[in-house]
Order: structure tokens, then C-alpha cells, then sequence
């Protein structure tokens, strides 16, 4: 049979058993009309979010917040979707009674959770929608723009939580750090102040101290040697003259005893003064004594006058006025250049100390710069996680931003009319001609020598009535007004 053919039975079956076919057609049709008016209307709003960059470069300020803008969109849906937020938009909506039971409300959320939806830019992660669908055009835009409005207020309190954080966590460093820098400060403080003759600073000065000592040393060792050899000649010349005296059978100067008290005396008094001021209570006491001791002897001839004539001789010489001032300068020189050797031998010791006091203050210097480092490099982190946190708290580092906010729409997105009234027609149509298909399948009537030659094709046409019914005629459809149109 060829494509003729074909189409020209296709088109006999079809036209016979057309009831068949528009009936099924005609009720999918209507069903479908009828469900798509039957169906609750559902809406569905839509929020656009906006990934807005930081605004300040980051060459300036470097933002402290560890979680980024990436991050917080690709667990996007776990946030939005959460309890927190859902439970939230279903008390502040009315979306359950106010004393619904922890049941009920976990339906709620269940249902709106089912109702959200959301999308973002795969690549450039700079958008994301939130949708939400609801039987309340409203309500379904109030939906969107809380979630959204919800994800924004909890992204600027992440961050400015996380930015205070960061500061304290930064504070607290730089605070231990102080503590410690002033703890090893007061060590260094008192290290210097227990030696500080004996740091390595003072070597310079200690040496010129130590040539200064004992160049006075050996100033003092020079007196003391010419005023030893004055000594020995006023001893000498002392001896003479009391040796004269006694040949001339003159009392000398100082036999008396009271004359050797006197001078014994002041000879203390030489001592003091050669060591205090006058100022001194010793140096006062001694004067006092000595003015009372002539005041109780008024007939006391000073040391170097002569006694009266007839006056005691005795035969214990006393030291004249001049040896007695040179045995008391000899022995002041004596106690200073004491003095100044004991000053060399600190001043030596100081100086041999100065290497281990170096390497101790080495030891300690280092630690302290050490800790001074870190002070300085906590205080850099601080005033970097404040301007950090400055920034987050006046919404100039990365935030999200409403670009269009929902609106409640004018019609509903489900149910789709026409895509439902397409499916039953369509499904009405192939019911119909799957009805058709099985009738003529199982009908095995003859109706021309077309089907008979194609059925039978090793048996002849012996001969065929033709349908002398004009209705019967009338109804063979287009093929046979076709045919008789040929056939006149």
C-alpha cells in the first residue's frame, strides 16, 4: 500500500469513528477547564538580593570578618530554611494561632518551608532570589521580603559581632602583653638601680673616677711623706731646744702637766677638724671642753710660752705646738688616702663586675625588646580590627542589599489554565484515537477493494456491489463525494 493510501484510510477511520475521538476530546477538554477553575489559587512573590562589595579598598582597611559573602550565600538555603527564620516569619504573619502548640507550629514551618524557594548566581555570586508562594498574594510578598529582611539583619550582626570580637580578642592580647612589658620594665628598673655603678654605661665615667682616686692617692702619699720628714726635723729641733733648756735649767714649754692636757687637747680638736666642720656636735664639745679646761687653770701658759719662774719641773716632755699640728696632719692625710684607697677598690671592683652585668642586662634588654615588638604589633592588629569595626558598623564592608522587593502579584502562578486545558484536550484526543484505534482494530468489516486487495492479496476480485443507499452513500465521508465526483 502506498503513502496514498495510507493517509486516505487514516483519514476514513478517523471520520468514522469521529465520535470516538471528539467525545473523549470534548470531556478532557471540559474536565480540564473545570479543574483549572477548581484548583486554590497560588501566588508567588519574588525578592532580588544584592551582594554589595566593600567600599573602602581593602589596600587601606582589611576587614576582620572571617566569613565571606560566598560563604554566606552557599549555605544560603540551610539559613533561610532554618527554624529560627521560619518560626519567626509564621508568629510575626499570623500563619498560626498565637497559642498554637509546638505541634502545630512545626507543621507551619514545615508547609512554609515547602513554600520558599531560592536562587542565586552560580558565577559571579552577586544575586540571590528569595520566592515564596502563598494562597495570599500579600502574604506570600510579606514572605519574601521578612526572609530576606531577616538574612540581612542576621549578616550585619554576624559580622558585627564577629568585627567586636576580633577587637577584644585583640584587646586582651595587648592588654597581657602591657602587663607583661611593665612587670619586665620594673625589673629592668630595679636591675639598673641595684647596679648602677656597675653597668657597662658607666664604664667610661668609673674609669676617670678611678684615675682621679688614685692620682689623689699618690697627691696624699706625697704630703704625707714631706710633712713625715718636716716631722722628724721639728722632732729633732724639739729635742735640741729641750736640751738646751735643761742645760740653762729652764723648765721647756709643755713639762707642765696641765700644759700637756692643754695640749693633748687640742690636739684631739686638730684630729676632728681635719675630718668635720666646725658645725660638728664633736668638733663643738671639744672647743667647749678645752674653753672650760682654761677657764679652771687661769695661770695655763699656752703651748710655746714659758711657765712662770718657779713654776713644777717635770721630767715628761710634751710634743710642741708645731709637732703636734703635723702629727695631726700626717694622721688626717693618713685617714683620707685611707679613704681614697678603699674609693679605688670599689671603683676596681665596679669595673671587674662590668662584663657579668653587661650579659645580665643583655639577657634582660633582649626579652624586653622582644615584648616590646609584640606590644607594638598588638597595638597595630587593635587599631586595625577598630577601623575594621568602625567600617562593619557603619554598613561599608560587604553587606546584602534589597534590589527589588516583593510585590504582591496580580495573578497567580498556579494553577497554569492553559497548560492544564492543553493536557486534558491533548489527553482527551489521545484517548479518543487510542478509542478509535482499538474499535478498528477489532472490527474487521471490508468496505472497498482497497482493504480487500490489502488483506487478501492472492485472492482476485471476482466482483463488488456498490451502495445504492444514498444516505448510506451520502455518509462515506469526503473520500466518497471525492470518488463520485471522479465517477460523474
Amino acid at each position: 500500500m502506498d503513502q496514498r493510501a495510507q493517509v486516505k484510510m487514516v483519514v476514513d477511520v478517523a471520520w468514522r469513528r469521529r465520535w470516538w475521538i471528539l467525545v473523549p476530546a470534548a470531556a478532557g477538554l471540559a474536565g480540564s477547564i473545570f479543574l483549572a477553575r477548581s484548583l486554590p489559587k497560588i501566588y508567588r512573590a519574588s525578592t532580588t538580593i544584592l551582594v554589595m562589595r566593600q567600599s573602602i579598598p581593602e589596600d587601606i582597611v582589611h576587614t576582620t570578618v572571617t566569613t565571606r559573602v560566598e560563604e554566606r550565600i552557599r549555605s544560603l538555603k540551610i539559613q533561610v530554611k532554618s527554624r529560627r527564620y521560619l518560626e519567626q516569619v509564621v508568629k510575626e504573619l499570623g500563619m498560626a494561632p498565637a497559642d498554637a502548640s509546638a505541634r502545630e507550629l512545626e507543621k507551619a514551618c514545615a508547609h512554609l518551608s515547602s513554600s520558599v524557594d531560592l536562587d542565586w548566581d552560580k558565577q559571579g555570586l552577586s544575586w540571590f532570589n528569595i520566592t515564596a508562594d502563598d494562597g495570599s498574594a500579600k502574604r506570600a510578598a510579606d514572605i519574601a521580603n521578612r526572609l530576606a529582611e531577616l538574612f540581612i539583619e542576621q549578616n550585619s550582626a554576624l559580622r558585627e559581632a564577629q568585627a567586636k570580637g576580633t577587637v577584644e580578642t585583640v584587646e586582651g592580647w595587648l592588654e597581657k602583653t602591657e602587663r607583661e612589658l611593665r612587670k619586665r620594665d620594673a625589673e629592668l628598673a630595679r636591675y639598673k638601680a641595684q647596679n648602677l655603678y656597675e653597668l657597662p654605661d658607666q664604664q667610661a665615667a668609673t674609669l676617670q673616677l678611678l684615675n682621679a682616686a688614685q692620682a689623689r692617692i699618690q697627691q696624699l702619699t706625697g704630703d704625707i711623706q714631706m710633712r713625715s720628714e718636716r716631722l722628724a726635723t721639728a722632732r729633732v729641733e724639739e729635742k735640741l731646744r729641750r736640751a738646751d733648756a735643761g742645760a740653762l735649767g729652764v723648765v721647756a714649754s709643755g713639762d707642765d702637766q696641765n700644759a700637756r692636757a692643754f695640749a693633748q687637747m687640742q690636739r684631739e680638736l686638730q684630729d676632728l677638724l681635719s675630718n668635720y666642720t666646725e658645725e660638728n656636735p664633736l668638733v663643738r664639745r671639744k672647743r667647749e671642753q678645752i674653753a672650760q679646761f682654761a677657764a679652771n687653770h687661769p695661770g695655763l701658759n699656752p703651748p710655746g710660752s714659758n711657765p712662770a719662774p718657779g713654776g713644777d719641773r717635770e721630767s715628761v716632755a710634751v710634743s710642741s705646738p708645731e709637732v703636734a699640728r703635723l702629727e695631726g696632719e700626717i694622721r688626717s692625710l693618713d685617714a683620707d688616702r685611707d679613704r681614697e684607697q678603699r674609693n679605688v677598690d670599689m671603683l676596681r671592683r665596679r669595673i671587674e663586675n662590668m662584663p657579668l652585668r653587661q650579659q645580665e642586662l643583655a639577657a634582660l634588654t633582649r626579652d624586653y625588646e622582644t615584648l616590646q615588638h609584640q606590644y607594638d604589633a598588638n597595638f597595630a592588629q587593635k587599631e586595625q580590627a577598630k577601623r575594621a569595626q568602625d567600617i562593619e558598623a557603619a554598613k561599608k564592608g560587604e553587606q546584602f542589599q534589597i534590589q527589588d522587593r516583593a510585590r504582591p502579584p496580580v495573578a497567580p502562578s498556579q494553577p497554569n489554565v492553559i497548560q492544564i486545558v492543553l493536557l486534558g484536550l491533548l489527553g482527551g484526543l489521545g484517548l479518543g484515537v487510542g478509542l478509535a484505534a482499538l474499535l478498528e482494530f477489532i472490527d474487521h468489516t471490508v468496505r472497498n477493494e482497497e482493504e480487500f486487495a490489502h488483506r487478501y492479496p492472492d485472492l482476485p476480485i471476482l466482483g463488488s456491489i456498490p451502495n445504492l443507499d444514498a444516505e448510506t452513500h451520502a455518509s462515506g465521508g469526503l473520500l466518497g463525494r471525492y470518488a463520485r465526483s471522479r465517477n460523474a
